[in-house]
């Protein structure tokens, strides 16, 4: 049929065209003209219509009508124009919206929060490692799973399992935990024995504090107690104040140096450091988490009040909004009744920050 319509659309044009070029120029042949191009127009829509792509095939008589007046009112042109446009349509075609997204499923919804920590799936973890009745080589894959976690949010789990009953899973842990240990510990040792060979003050004052900050990494990681926790205090303490008596325009170090006094309830001790290390140029945002914590050492609780309202609750600087919203207001809201200000049994501030 397409070839049929194709034919007879080519003939009667042809004929149509060899007509005017006779040379007549009479109303006759303008009007037998006007008569075989009108049939080719409407035999060259017909054909175009059969094999145009189907998403212009409808409305029919609207397509129809659109390549008749086409074809008609631009002879052989208009022909030549409608195969062109026909097989860019079909050679390419047009993108539909729907083309360029994929359908997927719905998340499930879950009623806990399935991270928790730094880098691991908490609760996940803690259910399988502390789960005698789970298989060995489920907590066995969840050991391997946390061992490249900070010991500081995995350290209690790991040392829960080190009375465990399973040889492999206690083995596993105290390997992990040991091997943690002994990591930073060779760094130590590696520094000590370069101090011995250093008579440079500015080279021995960067690797005292470079010692001081291993420990610290020890004591900060939970890698260390009991008297390796003293021990290492101490050691962080005399490599810290060795590297300030070199250069004592050390803001982090003293703050660092502050830190370990507040943990050791040196409330002495603490206030200077941190008032050398804001002397040195130490961020006074940053302070007030440790100062407000000093401050309730002291059982300033009036000063502890006003270091919370300088704070604002900024999170960079407090992660504990109940616990700021306590000292501000000087009252916490337990089911819409508010309960009266006892500093004394006050939640301690922290700067909960490393």
């Amino acid at each position: 049929m397409l070839l049929k319509l194709s034919a007879a659309g080519l003939s009667f044009e042809t004929a149509s065209v060899a007509l005017l070029l006779q040379g007549g120029n009479g109303l006759g042949v303008l009007a037998a003209y006007l008569a075989l191009h009108l049939v080719s127009s409407a035999l060259f829509a017909l054909a175009i219509a059969q094999v145009a792509p189907p998403q212009y095939r409808r409305p029919r008589t609207a397509l129809l009508l659109y390549l008749f007046f086409f074809n008609f009112f631009i002879p052989v042109g208009g022909m030549l124009c409608a195969v062109v446009a026909l097989l860019v349509a079909v050679l390419w075609p047009k993108d539909k919206p729907e083309d360029h997204f994929d359908t997927s499923q719905a998340p499930a919804f879950v009623t806990a929060r399935r991270r928790e920590g730094s880098g691991f799936s908490g609760n996940r973890v803690r259910a399988q490692l502390g789960n005698v009745a789970t298989p060995v080589d489920k907590r066995l894959n969840a050991l391997v799973a946390i061992q490249s976690t900070p010991t500081r949010a995995s350290g209690a789990s790991l040392r829960s399992l080190l009375g465990d009953p399973a040889d492999d899973v206690r083995l596993l842990a105290y390997g992990i935990l040991d091997g943690k240990e002994k990591k930073i510990t060779q760094r130590i040792v590696d520094m000590r024995n370069h101090l011995k060979t250093v008579s440079d003050p500015e080279t021995l004052g960067i690797l005292h504090q470079q010692v001081a900050e291993l420990y610290q990494e020890l004591i900060y990681q939970n890698l260390v107690q009991g008297d390796l926790l003293n021990y290492s205090y101490a050691q962080m303490r005399e490599h810290a104040q060795a590297a300030l008596q070199i250069d004592a325009a050390q803001p982090g170090l003293w703050f660092m140096l502050a830190r370990m006094e507040l943990a050791n309830r040196n409330v002495a001790d603490a206030a200077e450091a941190m008032q050398r290390a804001h002397e040195h140029g130490f961020s006074r945002v940053r302070l007030l988490p440790y100062l407000a914590e000093l401050s309730f050492l002291e059982r300033d609780y009036e000063q502890v009040r006003k270091l919370f309202i300088e704070m604002q609750y900024d999170p960079s600087v407090s992660s504990q909004p109940q616990l700021h919203r306590y000292w501000r207001h000087g009252r916490r809201t337990i089911a819409n009744r508010p309960e009266p200000f006892n500093p004394a049994s006050a939640a301690r501030p922290t700067g909960g920050r490393r």
